[in-house]
């Protein structure tokens, strides 16, 4: 509100002057945020100035749990903006969570700062670290995310409870749909916002941390310290593990097959090119020309058609095929020398991991078509239109080779699908969060499924 005249209408509608109505209440809110800001660097100054043994010990056992060489050095090794997030939780955990031994009893260090003798801090400085420990950490699913505005968060732990509005305009701009993250909520007015720490998880990871916490709370009192200390400790190591871990890149897996992607092309002497041409050209399962190259696809429903190998004449005596799969390589292989093994000679196999740095390398210095944003929207869409059509009765490996339709049969099956679902939201998100262009959108599975999106 700072380009409002004083003078001027007022922003709010009321018809008064801006230095008659909301001026003094935009400064006061000012002066409220300020405070609040500098009320977790004082009081941490304050903690170490009266009790810095015991904040280093509480850090580096009840925090880190005690890391060893190679994990502090893997910690001591983060990017930047790791360090100053791991910075901030720590912070915020000391503040909120930590205790420590003050003669000879464990006290919350939340009491030590609120309590007599305390840092001397302004009303809202107090009131801001009263909220801020009145709320354990929790694992939240982003049911929506506006950029700049907000994020409509789940519980994870506790999902009989309703979704929750959160305004935040910096981690909206980065989390989208079925995220996953370690934060906790903090009061504010009639609303909620996040206190600052974030625990960001691979969706993956993040359920598995969910699952470990259930184990362990269950039959226990979510409201309790016990639930604070098991909920807050389980989050933060699997956050950390997360961090140090050594994770090598996920494989891929074709979703016709289930067989691991690895770019396979065979070479082949072409003893007689008019000769192959004829071959391949009588072939019912094959379409193209020695010129453009050759495709052998598998027919499905629809008059939808899956590739099987790409067959090209590299030179006028060289035929290079290309597979996504070993198996499918091996396949190809039979099949030409059983159709045209007297015109064509075997020379050598190449197979690329597409998570080689090779491969990456390669796919890094590609030229990118100019395309324009919005053809290269409709292409992505028609693509997975295409690509997803007929998905519900297809078999897919990660549901046991069932069809989805086959597995919503069971609870455990359902809970897959939807979590399948999800994990394709999420991708699609990501993609357009870094790409730009409008998401696709799958709702159409669910629809056909009878699922509802914000099920569990």
């Amino acid at each position: 509100m700072s380009d409002v005249g004083r003078n001027e209408p007022c922003p709010c509608g009321s018809g008064k002057k801006y230095k008659k109505c909301c001026l003094l209440k935009n400064e006061e809110s000012t002066v409220r945020q300020r405070e609040q800001m500098s009320a977790a660097p004082r009081a941490l100054d304050w903690l170490a100035q009266h009790y810095p043994e015991e904040m280093a010990e509480a850090v580096q056992f009840d925090y880190f749990g005690d890391p060893d060489e190679a994990d502090q050095q893997a910690l001591e090794a983060l990017p930047p903006h790791f360090q100053e997030m791991l910075q901030i939780n720590i912070g915020e955990w000391t503040l909120a969570d930590a205790q420590i031994e003050v003669k000879g009893k464990k006290v919350p260090v939340r009491e030590l700062l609120l309590g007599p003798g305390g840092p001397l801090l302004p009303v809202a400085g107090k009131d801001w670290l009263r909220r801020l420990g009145e709320r354990r950490l929790s694992l939240y699913e982003v049911r929506e995310a506006r950029p700049g505005e907000g994020l409509l968060l789940a519980d994870l732990l506790r999902p009989e409870g309703p979704a929750v509005w959160v305004d935040e305009r910096g981690a909206s701009q980065s989390l989208v749909l079925w995220d996953v993250l370690g934060a906790r909520l903090v009061r504010q007015g009639s609303g909620w916002v996040l206190s600052g720490a974030a625990y960001p998880f691979v969706r993956a990871e993040g359920l598995a941390c969910r699952d470990e916490i259930l184990r362990e709370m269950a039959g226990e009192d979510w409201d309790s310290e016990f639930a604070r200390e098991v909920v807050g400790g389980l989050i933060t190591l699997h956050w950390l593990d997360s961090l140090t871990a050594e994770r090598p890149l996920p494989q891929v897996v074709d979703a016709s097959t289930g067989e691991p992607i690895m770019g396979t092309t065979d070479r082949y002497a072409v003893k007689d090119r008019a000769a192959l041409t004829a071959i391949l050209s009588a072939q019912p399962d094959v379409e193209g020309d020695d010129a453009e190259g050759w495709t052998r696809f598998t027919e499905l429903d629809d008059e939808r058609r899956r590739a099987r190998a790409s067959l090209t004449l590299a030179k006028p005596e060289t035929l290079e095929v290309f597979c996504r799969t070993l198996k499918l390589a091996d396949e190809a292989r039979s099949w030409l020398e059983e159709i045209a093994g007297h015109v064509l000679r075997h020379q050598i196999r190449e197979v690329v991991d597409p998570r080689s740095p090779k491969a990456m390398d390669a796919a890094s210095k590609r030229p990118q078509p100019q395309i324009p944003p919005e053809a290269m929207t409709a292409m992505v869409h028609d693509y997975m239109r295409q690509f997803y059509a007929n998905w519900t009765e297809e078999k897919i490996p990660a549901l046991g080779d069932k069809t989805p339709r086959q597995a919503i049969r069971t609870a455990k099956g359902r809970q897959a699908v939807i979590e399948l679902l999800k994990s394709y939201e999420l991708q699609e998100a990501r993609r357009v969060r870094d790409q730009g262009g409008e998401p696709f959108d799958f709702g159409f599975l669910w629809d056909r499924l009878g699922l509802k999106r914000n099920s569990d």
